[in-house]
């Protein structure tokens, strides 16, 4: 009889595909341990797939498109935005800019 890691009986095909799936997250942590350990420094959120690792800054949650020139860029007669100055996007974490007084 055969009986896997979590004591539940298996056939010899299942644990097969058990220990080659943990062999092949072994080779994917050895790969991708430099990566990783720069994402992690960063601060960057790592989602890892069977054969690949995807990375992301958390920062550009923080970025939308702006809802002015609708994430354009341009305002009326084809000029800069003034809410993103050109940009499209807006970062909820920048504090909004004082217009200046002359």
């Amino acid at each position: 009889m055969n009986v896997g890691p979590a004591g539940v009986r298996a056939n010899l095909w299942t644990l097969i595909r058990a220990q080659a799936l943990a062999r092949h997250w072994e080779l994917s942590d050895a790969l991708f341990a430099e990566i990783d350990g720069f994402a992690l420094v960063q601060g960057w959120a790592i989602s890892r797939r069977r054969t690949r690792h995807s990375y992301r800054d958390p920062r550009f949650d923080r970025v939308v498109a702006c809802s002015t020139c609708g994430g354009e860029g341009k305002g009326e007669g084809g000029h800069a935005c003034r809410t993103c100055k050109g940009d499209g996007l807006l970062n909820f974490c920048e504090p909004p800019q004082r217009r200046r007084t002359a």
